[in-house]
């Protein structure tokens, strides 16, 4: 990933930055510094999906972190090998025969394992999941982007590709590499399933037409559609 248009800096002198573009906008500077206003776009899901902020700080637009939700990608099947096959095979030989006594309780267990198994899995090339709200948001009015962890900046090439985007992005070095690091590594992962999978769908894949999102147990209807099924649109192709 191209670091262009990235400023490696310290945290400690981020309140410095803001200030320096706050004197050149010629701002009032009877308005206190951390007068701010800050928007929630994302509440994330913990270390695999930290949350996203939009600051108004002066009149500055300032996003807090670009994450993408690696842990959306669980409903995608992993790739098959010859002993996922096998073992899948002897597991199903394996299991148990039903009680005789029909058992309510167990019954609601075994829906819920059916609902995880690995045939209900997506078996396609992968997209992922971005910050839905973050697409509601005109990119020309973004400032500037302060990236406080390496899972904070996976998302940032959605962002820098959009023609309007021309923000200054504020993080430190140890953050950039570790977070250049897993951009790689995503992308190589990746390239396996397109490897395996073949080229990509032109438009959008068969796994998001809604007839296809109907079949899939809730609990992974839930992690592509969201909760309020409002999610769809932040899945995007990976990046290359």
């Amino acid at each position: 990933m191209e670091a262009q248009g990235i400023l490696w800096v310290g945290p400690e002198i981020f309140s410095e930055i803001v200030e320096g573009y706050a004197n050149d906008r010629d701002l009032d500077n009877s308005i206190p510094m951390y007068n701010q206003m800050r928007t929630c776009l994302s509440k994330g899901g913990g270390f695999h999906f930290p949350p996203c902020y939009i600051l108004n700080v002066c009149g500055f637009q300032i996003l807090l972190d670009c994450p993408i939700d690696l842990s959306a990608l669980t409903i995608f099947s992993p790739i098959p090998t010859d002993s996922y096959r096998t073992l899948d095979v002897e597991l199903s030989d394996c299991s148990p025969q039903k009680p005789s006594i029909p058992d309510l309780g167990d019954q609601n267990r075994r829906k819920i394992e059916k609902s995880l198994e690995a045939n209900d899995l997506i078996c396609a090339e992968p997209w992922y999941k971005t910050v839905n709200s973050l697409h509601l948001w005109d990119a020309s009015f973004i400032d500037i982007v302060l990236i406080s962890s390496p899972m904070g900046m996976l998302g940032l090439p959605f962002l820098t590709r959009n023609k309007d985007f021309s923000a200054m992005i504020y993080v430190t070095d140890a953050t950039a590499r570790i977070g250049q690091l897993m951009m790689e590594d995503l992308v190589s992962m990746h390239m396996e399933f397109r490897q395996f999978y073949g080229p990509g769908e032109p438009s959008f894949p068969q796994w998001m037409k809604w007839e296809k999102l109907e079949l899939l147990p809730l609990a992974l209807r839930e992690i592509a559609l969201g909760r309020d099924a409002s999610e769809l649109s932040s899945w995007l192709p990976l990046y290359r």
